[in-house]
């Protein structure tokens, strides 16, 4: 193919491997594209949970009713004696546990309240047991899911352990149903900051259950875009030639 001077003869391989780099790359950046309108979803519905007034959290079979993000409140006694330490937990540079407390509502369903950080002991064996309100009590936070890992390598079911208050490392929902027997709800009642009978609870990042923003999100889109260019771009520079 001659354009002027110059003849552009590419080899059959090398428009391949360009066509296939292009497909590649503009079907990932029409993925983050979407990822971006999903997430722009997220952060709406996000803000108008935020607006909404709390609502109740009752005995339910359907755990999807609950929304992330969404304020919430709830009714019922504490089990004061079957708490749950989130291991390996850091806040200001110190190392130490999430208390999570079990909330059984009047249907018997419990609730996992996240009733904040405490400080490790410098003795390793010495497990702390935070006090626990007593009474019938009514709680309000944002509920939140069960967090995770940065990097999970497995790990077996935590039924096997003993003793009050059980430390566990990022257990799972069926983990934690384990431990009571009996029905908890998939998530965590994140305590409010204000609210009495809590540790600290600096959430930050916590309520957010969006995750990257849909700009990062057209961000990763541009570059590649950009990538499927850059590659035309080597494609036309390595192969054309001036005629002689």
């Amino acid at each position: 193919m001659d354009f002027g001077p110059y003849r552009f003869s590419p080899p059959w391989w090398g428009v391949l491997l360009f066509c296939l780099g292009a497909v590649i790359f503009s079907a990932l950046g029409a993925w983050q594209i979407e990822r971006a309108h999903y997430k722009q979803r997220l952060v709406t519905a996000q803000q108008s949970a935020r607006a909404a007034a709390p609502a109740a959290i009752e005995t339910r079979d359907d755990d999807d009713a609950l929304v992330y993000g969404q304020k919430y409140y709830a009714s019922g006694r504490f089990d004061p004696d079957q708490q749950i330490l989130l291991a390996d937990q850091t806040y200001a540079s110190q190392v130490g546990y999430r208390v999570w407390t079990a909330l059984r509502l009047d249907g018997g369903t419990r609730v996992m309240v996240d009733r904040g950080w405490v400080e490790r002991s410098n003795a390793h064996t010495d497990v702390p047991d935070p006090p626990v309100p007593g009474g019938h009590v009514t709680v309000h936070g944002t509920w939140h899911r069960l967090p995770s890992p940065a990097l999970n390598w497995g790990a077996a079911s935590a039924c096997g352990k003993t003793g009050w208050p059980r430390v566990l490392s990022y257990p799972e929902i069926d983990d934690v149903r384990c431990q009571y027997g009996g029905p908890v709800l998939n998530g965590l009642l994140l305590l409010d900051p204000e609210a009495p009978d809590g540790f600290v609870r600096d959430w930050g990042d916590e309520k957010d259950t969006v995750g990257l923003r849909p700009f990062g999100h057209y961000a990763y889109a541009s570059q590649w875009f950009l990538m499927a260019v850059v590659a035309g771009i080597i494609l036309v520079v390595v192969n054309l030639r001036r005629r002689r």
